[in-house]
């Protein structure tokens, strides 16, 4: 199985404006090259992340470990080996000295050596991130597994404006960023320790976003409980979109939840293959904990509404969007308003998913209701024959994720922008910051709506907004039912 990057290469040539097989070609013909500091806390996992992240595009990546005492040990190596061949066996990376003259290099520290372009470093919760000859102040506090996915995430950020060619004006070159997704506007230093268990929390969404959360969450040891919902299986696509999971796991075409739950070591999951609609009449029926918190990474607006009929005491929804895919926000809810309703409103004139797809394909809605079903020969009995070449291409996969693949998104007109990993993991590291804020008091008083595009970074003073409900909403409009409801379900855990 060859690894997939169409839809990195996608975000990058929407973010460039170029054609996508011009982008590739420039990909292909870059080197990036990593050193770090052995002693730096925190440098091992965030070396892991990092080449996770960068191997996920079609570059050529190198690693130099050093020598002497401050060398990288054997064992990191060869993870590092592994960790880039699970996404692309057919590019790996490459451990020595950097062969071409004038690579991108990136370094995971605080003490970047002679031709270093960008260093970053984990500090508590946050990042500490620098451009060549701007230096490092002296760290607060070890780096967290927030602080880890953090900086790397951004420093793939930074890799990515060059990588991709952006144009000026399409990004922006901050030489010294200080970030903490706990407390922003903050220095970053910030540790919580020990953390909360995660208590009736549900983690809507098993994709680019929720798959970051997944990430911190393990990266940061926490321990709990948590119910994962998310109706789809993990395919060849995501290996280079998602922030877990191998060509083998696409191979084994595992459900999304389960791939989750393999990888949060501490916590005990409980994965629910299904809608979200289905996952509240499970609740309703008493099969279900009743969460208290909802960490959300969906993709849809039909999705977030679904998810605010849970109508728990606080959802923290993480999203990607804005022109080109690399905007990440966080929109704190409430079932007393702002709600998700209230963030994201309804598309009464537009199509749905499913008409969009009948007309793309010519699928049967009623065969397209049946959304776990996997394609058949037979459903390609009545389609004409650019349909059943459309079509043909995804036999043996279920039609629930074919609104999303990159095949078919190309050929639409619904604005669907796909999300690179770095990007989405910004937007998670969003989330769990809140939830650390949220459950530890750190943070109190109105909702808030966080927001940045990453190619230009994020900015306190011009991203917070506290939000208040909008008029004539559900929250405001049914607030007695959402009550009885919420009381229902209270009583019945």
């Amino acid at each position: 199985m060859s690894t997939d990057y169409s839809r990195s290469v996608r975000l990058g040539g929407l973010a460039a404006g170029v054609e996508d097989t011009t982008l590739r070609e420039r990909m292909e013909g870059i080197l990036i090259h990593l050193t770090g500091d052995a002693h730096l806390p925190a440098a091992a996992e965030t070396l892991e992340v990092l080449v996770a992240d960068l191997r996920r595009w079609p570059v050529r990546l190198s690693l130099d470990p050093g020598r002497g005492p401050g060398r990288l040990d054997d064992e990191l190596i060869r993870r590092l080996v592994e960790t880039a061949a699970g996404i692309d066996p057919d590019r790996p990376l490459r451990i020595g000295e950097a062969q071409s003259r004038a690579p991108l290099h990136l370094h995971v520290g605080t003490a970047p050596p002679l031709g270093t372009a960008v260093a970053g470093a984990p500090d508590g919760h946050g990042v500490r991130l620098r451009h060549t000859g701007h230096p490092f102040p002296r760290l607060n506090a070890p780096g967290t597994g927030l602080g880890v996915v953090l900086t790397a995430a951004m420093l793939a950020g930074e890799a990515f404006k060059v990588v991709a060619g952006l144009p000026e004006r399409k990004f922006q070159v901050t030489p010294v960023v200080d970030f903490c997704p706990v407390l922003p506007g903050e220095q970053p230093g910030i540790v919580v320790a020990p953390l909360p268990a995660l208590d009736r929390v549900l983690l809507g969404g098993g994709g680019a976003i929720g798959t970051g959360i997944a990430l911190v969450l393990d990266l940061l040891q926490v321990s709990g409980e948590l119910t994962v919902v998310d109706r789809e299986v993990f395919e060849k696509p995501n290996v280079t979109s998602y922030s877990i999971g191998t060509l083998a796991d696409a191979a084994a075409g595992l459900p999304k939840v389960r791939l989750i739950d393999a990888r949060l070591r501490r916590i005990e999951v409980t994965p629910f293959h299904g809608t979200i609609q289905a996952s509240i009449e499970a609740v309703d029926a008493g099969t279900l904990p009743w969460p208290r918190i909802v960490l959300g990474g969906l993709d849809s607006v039909e999705a977030r509404h679904d998810l605010q009929r849970l109508q728990v005491d606080l959802t923290l929804d993480g999203s990607t969007g804005g022109p080109v895919g690399t905007t990440v926000a966080l929109h704190e809810a409430l079932p007393t308003g702002p709600c998700l309703r209230c963030y994201f409103k309804a598309n009464h004139t537009g199509k749905s998913a499913e008409q969009r797809l009948h007309e793309l394909t010519g699928l049967p809605l009623s065969r397209i209701a049946r959304g776990q079903e996997p394609l058949t020969e037979r459903d390609l009995e009545r389609l004409d024959n650019q349909q059943r070449e459309l079509v043909g291409k995804f036999l043996g996969r279920p039609v629930c994720g074919l609104i999303n693949s990159a095949e078919l998104a190309g050929r639409t007109d619904d604005g669907f922008r796909p999300s690179a990993a770095f990007v989405a993991q910004q937007a998670a590291c969003l989330v769990v910051g809140a939830w650390i804020a949220r459950s530890t008091g750190l943070v109190s008083g109105p909702p808030r709506r966080i927001e940045y595009d990453t190619r230009f970074g994020p900015r306190p003073d011009q991203m917070i907004d506290h939000r208040l409900p909008t008029p004539g909403c559900g929250c405001q409009k049914d607030a007695a039912l959402i009550n009885l409801i919420r009381e229902a379900r209270r009583t019945r855990r």
